[in-house]
């Protein structure tokens, strides 16, 4: 069963189109969105700043418990756009915030885009920097974002407990199972049979 819309479909199925790859955080207070193209572009009303989201990674798998993580690149930081909230990410809150990569199938040559080709979303892991060479009185960083699958699997590794509407939406509208995780480190707490 296709989940693409019948426009694109037909799209891809002619051979020639054009992808516009897009990404979009959702930072606790402020919505940024990037795309590799050269100038602006505007698409479902977010504004996606140009040319400096360098990969969007490849996503690596795991087994066992581990989960599937994918790590995204970007260059040139620091920046004078007072609006690039990646350039001063440190400054958000940014642990867990939703993270959404899109592919887009437009028509080649032209600015048209036909419809969504993939759309995936993450949750930021974390944020790692490697230091580029001093230009003048500048030093760059390319910045690494690791970015894990939202949902309980990620959020287990993380540390940070979530709120409870949260684990109920991962498990069951009256689950009350881990009330007391944020407690477990610190207080004794029995779960299931004890035998004494």
């Amino acid at each position: 069963m296709s989940v693409l819309s019948p426009e694109v479909e037909d799209l891809v199925e002619s051979g020639a189109f054009a992808l516009i790859d897009l990404i979009r955080f959702d930072l606790p207070g402020k919505t940024v969105g990037y795309h590799r193209g050269g100038r602006k572009f505007t698409y479902n009303g977010l504004e996606y700043l140009p040319n400096r989201f360098l990969e969007s990674g490849e996503a690596v798998g795991a087994v066992g418990i581990a989960v599937t993580t994918r790590t995204i690149v970007f260059s040139n930081i620091p920046v004078t756009d007072p609006e690039d909230a990646i350039a001063r990410i440190e400054e958000f809150n940014y642990q867990n915030s939703p993270v959404i990569i899109t592919t887009l199938a437009g028509e080649p040559n032209t600015s048209n885009v036909v419809g969504v080709l993939v759309s995936t979303i993450y949750e930021i892991d974390q944020v790692r920097y490697n230091e580029g060479a001093i230009s003048g009185s500048e030093r760059t960083l390319t910045m690494m974002i690791d970015l894990q699958p939202p949902g309980r699997s990620a959020r287990g590794s993380t540390g940070v407990k979530r709120s409870s509407a949260e684990q109920k939406f991962d498990n069951g509208p009256t689950d009350t199972g881990l009330e007391h995780v944020a407690t477990n480190a610190t207080i004794p707490e029995e779960w299931g049979q004890v035998s004494r």
